[in-house]
């Protein structure tokens, strides 16, 4: 835990209190297999380019904002979280069990690469130690999403990745791990 609270605050410190920052983020998941396939270790690390929030008011929704812009809407009704955001917009806290997460607008990812027990492999390997569905969705190209409750497509990607994953961030020439 005490790892996850210096990450807190490095990333407070490389944020320097503006308002947005592009940052290249590298982490590692754990990927979840098919019940058969528990005994395998999966995992995944990115490279993402991705936005980062530090001082955005309250009321600012940068999610809402950017779907709007990006599918040329009037507006747009997030859903509940099960996180708040915190003095610094990009960490945010769950809910229920204080865990702390970077909240970051995805604009591309340059790099996933996926091991099984620590060996390389590839992303078709991977596909068929998981369930149909999460297969299906782990080999689709589409970078859209179609929100039902707003009946609009974007590609706008927000994720929060536990701050325990995180490898690096860099910005302004900046690295922090």
């Amino acid at each position: 835990m005490q790892k996850v609270y210096i990450m807190q605050n490095k990333i407070a410190n490389l944020l320097q209190n503006k308002s947005v920052v592009f940052a290249s983020i590298n982490y590692t998941t754990q990927v979840k297999t098919a019940a058969a396939n528990k005994h395998l270790t999966v995992k995944k690390t990115t490279i993402a380019n991705v936005q980062l929030f530090s001082n955005i008011k309250a009321a600012t929704n940068v999610f809402a904002n950017a779907v709007q812009k990006n599918a040329n809407v009037a507006s747009f009704a997030t859903s509940s979280n099960y996180f708040t955001h915190t003095n610094v917009y990009s960490i945010v806290q769950h809910k229920k069990n204080s865990k702390l997460y970077l909240y970051a607008i995805f604009n591309n990812v340059t790099s996933s690469v996926y091991t099984i027990n620590n060996v390389t492999a590839t992303k078709q390997q991977v596909a068929q130690l998981l369930t149909a569905s999460a297969a299906k969705q782990l080999l689709s190209n589409s970078n859209t999403t179609y929100n039902v409750k707003n009946d609009i497509t974007h590609n706008i990607v927000v994720r929060t990745i536990a701050l325990s994953n995180i490898n690096s961030i860099t910005t302004n020439k900046q690295t922090i791990s």
